[in-house]
């Protein structure tokens, strides 16, 4: 670049000084304005949610596994059970401790909020 280029683009010529402006501003990047996004239902989200387990259930049905998944209705939570030919429950994700203290701050939070009010 010539030396009296003032602004970071390819030489106007390779020999005679830039006659480009100069701008008297400084360009600066400007981060695009957030589009709102549209909120899920929380509804709509749990009856797809409760779809899907059961369509889920019944491919693990046709193919002869043991897999179970369902919804709890306090954490929130998608519940993957594995059992044994016997019936028993031989893995549960998340597992039974983290569903009960899933439950316990849910029903702290009532609490709390029963505090306030």
């Amino acid at each position: 670049m010539p030396a009296g280029c003032p602004q970071r683009q390819p030489p106007c010529h390779p020999v005679r000084p830039c006659k480009r402006k100069k701008s008297s501003a400084p360009l600066r990047w400007k981060p695009p304005k957030p589009v709102a996004e549209a909120k899920p239902d929380p509804q709509e989200a749990r009856r797809t949610l409760q779809e899907t387990s059961e369509k889920l259930n019944q491919q693990m049905a046709k193919s002869g596994r043991d897999l179970s998944f369902s919804v709890d209705d306090v954490a929130n939570k998608v519940v993957l059970t594995v059992k044994n030919r016997e019936g028993e429950v031989v893995r549960q994700i998340p597992n039974e401790v983290v569903l009960r203290v899933a439950h316990n701050i849910e029903e702290m939070k009532g609490l709390m909020q029963d505090e306030k009010s």
